[in-house]
């Protein structure tokens, strides 16, 4: 499978390959997002998947197909979500898996890492140059490079999420995906307008790392200056050559980008009105309807993919924080 022959089919066949191991997640209508929108909004808990994120639908349909292929030995570059997901899939597959991480990763996302068999790196200081440590490794050791976004397989499960959330809901007329690489809103974007072509796909993505949307509208695949972001899942620029982008370019009909404060203060009230912590980058997505950036027509049904619930620990505190100072406590 390659890019350019990736169709439905492809994630079909992931759903059917992954589906043994994976948490079939709940599709909830959220009261909360539905009486400020005044349209149906339905969330797709991805934050309680194996590992907390969709990316164990993405790494462990990977490493079943690298098994298929033969190919043992891989390395990987992660800021924590894609690493936590092959190390869990690494499990079912028998892989020797390296995963390297910058040295900026979230402590307890590293932790959580060092309790299993993988071998961990620590290496740069972002993404970026931790990734191009990781394939000049791989290079070496006569292995293979699996990214955590441009590779047709990750793409193809991260699809996924699309076949289970129109198979419960097939009434959904918009999709709100966060976007950082592209795999989760351009393989969802791909599946579900294949089964409905009348789909709207909307992805969001944080202001401070905003490189699909950039390239998205200079019209090519450009770099992007990207600052800290508590949505640490979606940062990072994209490849020269991200299958992922010809996906969003094409498929995806609308873009939302949301600004720091917005992130963290829909942390708070995500877990104030749903009852659950969530991670950043799962925030970008609700806060493209709760702070009024799309605005869905009376009645519509939507769905929101809560994409996971990693979220570190000391980020946690300085939401908090930000709240009671806000609300005039602290």
């Amino acid at each position: 499978m390659s890019e350019k022959n990736l169709q439905l089919i492809d994630v079909v066949a992931a759903h059917r390959r992954i589906l043994p191991f994976i948490n079939k997640t709940p599709l909830l209508k959220s009261q909360w997002l539905s009486e400020s929108t005044q349209a149906e909004v339905f969330l797709k808990l991805e934050n309680v998947q194996v590992t907390g994120s969709f990316k164990y639908r993405g790494a462990l349909n990977a490493l079943l197909w690298a098994k298929e292929q033969n190919i043992a030995k891989l390395f990987s570059a992660t800021s924590g979500n894609h690493g936590l997901a092959l190390a869990e899939a690494s499990i079912h597959t028998h892989s020797d898996v390296t995963i390297c991480l910058p040295t900026t990763a979230a402590p307890g996302k590293k932790q959580r890492l060092k309790k299993y068999s993988v071998s961990v790196i620590d290496h740069g200081e972002d993404i970026e140059t931790c990734e191009a440590f990781a394939k000049r490794m791989a290079s070496q050791k006569n292995a293979y490079f699996l990214s955590g976004y441009n590779h047709p397989e990750i793409v193809a499960g991260a699809g996924t999420v699309a076949i289970e959330m129109l198979a419960e809901v097939p009434q959904l007329t918009t999709l709100v995906v966060s976007c950082g690489g592209g795999a989760l809103v351009g393989g969802m974007a791909l599946a579900a307008k294949a089964i409905n072509p009348g789909i709207k796909v909307i992805g969001v993505v944080a202001a401070n790392s905003p490189a699909m949307l950039a390239s998205i509208n200079a019209g090519r695949i450009v770099r992007s200056y990207c600052e800290k972001t508590i949505a640490d899942g979606i940062v990072g620029n994209l490849d020269e050559d991200a299958i992922t982008f010809p996906l969003a370019k094409e498929l995806v009909d609308d873009w939302v980008s949301i600004e720091e404060s917005e992130i963290r203060s829909t942390i708070f009230e995500y877990l104030d009105n749903q009852g659950m912590l969530i991670e950043g980058a799962a925030a970008v997505a609700v806060a493209a309807l709760s702070r009024k950036h799309h605005r869905p027509k009376v009645n519509e049904k939507v769905g929101v993919v809560i994409c996971g619930g990693n979220i570190a620990r000391q980020d946690w505190r300085e939401v908090l924080v930000q709240h009671l100072v806000g609300a005039g406590k602290a």
